[in-house]
């Protein structure tokens, strides 16, 4: 599920958003300051950072928090400006995308859904794309370079809970606990199994699903080579 994380003190603000995340099924966290939302990009990691102007935030404010190293590596912003503010928003500083207040809903969504495609590969919450690889979360349906894959039950939901949180690693305990459920006792090598099985239907010299040394798995942050550290 695609996470956004807002950082406003207004009330309608949030509302907005969440009204603007709900068709979409995108789950949203609320801060109230920079370095509340700081902690929270680098312990949450949202795809979306919604940063509502009116916080207090002059232009080098903002430019430092787009700076800071837990926003600039992949996540995307969005700034809510009044008409007033957008000398804020202007050159030098780099957002990905504003909105006018008060926030028209409607607008909102589609932006934000367009800058989640453009940074992670996933759409409107009920696909997800990485590179060939197209999961249809709402047809149970798998396809690389538009062939569907035929997949038992439990590997696609291992695969669609892996590509969920990309670059993100799990061990195979927790694993078998989010797919197999706490009740299962059977041991870890199922997950093994059910990892071989999917890599030798889904992957076509690229690697998606990656072996993190003394650790588990993790879906590759990125469509092309495996991340430095992790071996097949």
């Amino acid at each position: 599920m695609q996470r956004v994380l807002v950082v406003s003190r207004d009330s309608d603000v949030l509302r907005s958003v969440e009204a603007a995340a709900r068709p979409d099924e995108r789950t949203v966290r609320a801060e109230s300051s920079v370095d509340a939302a700081l902690v929270a990009v680098r312990d949450w990691r949202p795809a979306l950072l919604i940063v509502d102007l009116n916080i207090g935030l002059t232009g080098g404010g903002l430019s430092a928090l787009l700076r800071d190293p837990a926003v600039a590596e992949g996540t995307a912003v969005i700034a809510i400006a009044e008409p007033e503010q957008l000398s804020i928003v202007g050159a030098g500083v780099k957002v990905d995308d504003f909105v006018l207040s008060p926030v028209d809903e409607p607008e909102l969504r589609v932006r934000m859904s367009r800058l989640i495609f453009e940074r992670t590969g996933q759409g409107d919450g009920h696909v997800i794309r990485h590179g060939p690889l197209v999961i249809d979360l709402e047809r149970y349906k798998v396809t690389v370079d538009e062939e569907v894959v035929d997949l038992t039950y439990k590997e696609y939901e291992l695969l669609r809970f892996l590509s969920s949180n990309p670059g993100k690693p799990f061990t195979r305990e927790a694993l078998l606990n989010q797919v197999w459920g706490y009740d299962y006792y059977g041991g870890s090598r199922t997950v093994d199994v059910h990892v071989r099985r999917i890599r030798s239907k889904i992957e076509r010299g690229e690697p998606f699903i990656e072996t993190v040394r003394n650790v588990g798995y993790r879906f590759v942050d990125a469509p092309q080579a495996a991340n430095e550290g992790a071996r097949r």
